[in-house]
């Protein structure tokens, strides 16, 4: 026998339940665990787990499933949402987004009260098992199905589930609104939002959103409401460095409003060029980890989706007038990005260039020197 097993979320890393899980279902199977999302593989590396964990391959949830199903004979999804009305609610909209012959089972909240166990399919007899390990109920998932998504023409409503108010509202990474109730619905006119039920719309994020990405579709988004890691981080340690290409010449990626792909680029290069104050930060924390500077434009704009804020040694952070980071970004991008991953002499030259680039719309810089340099 062998298990697929999708992790979700930093939440039920952070709590060691997955881990935990992982290790049951290794007394009963083979078992291939992959890391979904950005904060999930940076859970991962907080906790040290990266050989149990795989942080490298697919990052969506319904494609990590997908994948596993054509080798393993049970995929297990493990989530642990704020609620487990949310959490069942996210497990459907995954399940639906799939078509696979092996049974789905989520491991949702474990370790808390009103966790359950939601099967999809022919119920294979381990699961019985575990959750008799876990203590926890096993139920269908039809017992709790529901849609968020409501259709009237060219307009499309998308419930947004667990929101509180006062929390900021994410769409594919980028803050497009504030919630102002507990009953938040997402208005989208022929792909492109337009107002907010419950909430406060951020026009400039919106316009990022369709500047970066185009028209959405609401059914197949990725929303999310609050902080991106709710659960404390523990002091960080030493660790090894983790094993990205490295090359005598520096090899730079740009990351422009999409911090969800830091791993994917990341893993080729020297340096990362950051635009936007919350993709910075994200990717601050994230290449930290894997120990690679970043030079972030940032204008102070920021929403604080992240709680920390973490930079590796070597970086540097140059916030610029306000409104201007996208459009010094831009020029960054066309000046010194021909390719995806292009190679300079050194990070200092390339760091000089966008000084130089940027000097008439710069606010201050922040350096992080390195340790050798004191």
């Amino acid at each position: 026998m062998k298990y697929g097993i999708i992790i979700h979320g930093p939440e039920i890393i952070d709590s060691g339940w997955a881990s935990k899980i992982i290790q049951l279902l290794s007394k009963k199977a083979k078992v291939h665990a992959v890391a979904a999302g950005t904060m999930c593989k940076l859970a991962v590396l907080d906790s040290f787990l990266e050989e149990l964990i795989d942080i490298w391959s697919l990052s969506k949830p319904s494609e990590a499933i997908t994948e596993l199903a054509k080798e393993c004979d049970c995929v297990f999804l493990l989530n642990h949402g704020k609620t487990i009305e949310s959490g069942t609610v996210f497990g459907n909209m995954v399940a639906d987004r799939v078509d696979v012959e092996v049974p789905l089972v989520q491991v949702e909240r474990p370790g808390n009260s009103d966790g359950k166990v939601i099967h999809r399919g022919d119920v294979n007899p381990d699961v019985y098992w575990l959750c008799r390990k876990l203590g926890m109920p096993l139920v269908h998932s039809e017992s709790a199905r529901q849609s968020s998504i409501r259709k009237n023409d060219n307009i499309k409503i998308r419930t947004i589930s667990a929101v509180l108010p006062g929390e900021s509202i994410m769409v594919n990474g980028l803050v497009i609104g504030y919630a102002n109730t507990e009953d938040v619905e997402l208005i989208f006119e022929d792909g492109l939002i337009t107002s907010i039920n419950g909430g406060q719309l951020k026009k400039h994020g919106v316009e990022k959103l369709t500047s970066y990405i185009g028209k959405i579709d609401p059914e197949t988004a990725w929303i999310k409401s609050g902080n991106l890691r709710r659960t404390p981080v523990l002091e960080s340690m030493n660790r090894e460095r983790i094993d990205v290409h490295k090359h005598q010449l520096c090899r730079a990626v740009i990351i422009n409003h999409e911090a969800e792909r830091t791993f994917e680029l990341a893993r080729k290069a020297d340096l990362v060029i950051s635009v936007g104050d919350d993709t910075t930060a994200i990717a601050g924390s994230i290449l930290k980890r894997l120990e690679i500077p970043l030079i972030g434009i940032t204008d102070g704009d920021r929403d604080n989706v992240l709680a920390e804020n973490e930079y590796c040694e070597g970086s540097t952070i140059i916030q610029v007038k306000s409104g201007f980071d996208d459009i010094v970004g831009e020029k960054i991008k066309d000046l010194f990005f021909p390719t995806s991953h292009p190679e300079f002499p050194s990070k200092s030259f390339l760091e000089e260039q966008i000084l130089d680039l940027a000097k008439f719309h710069i606010r201050h810089v922040i350096f992080y020197p390195l340790e050798s340099n004191y």
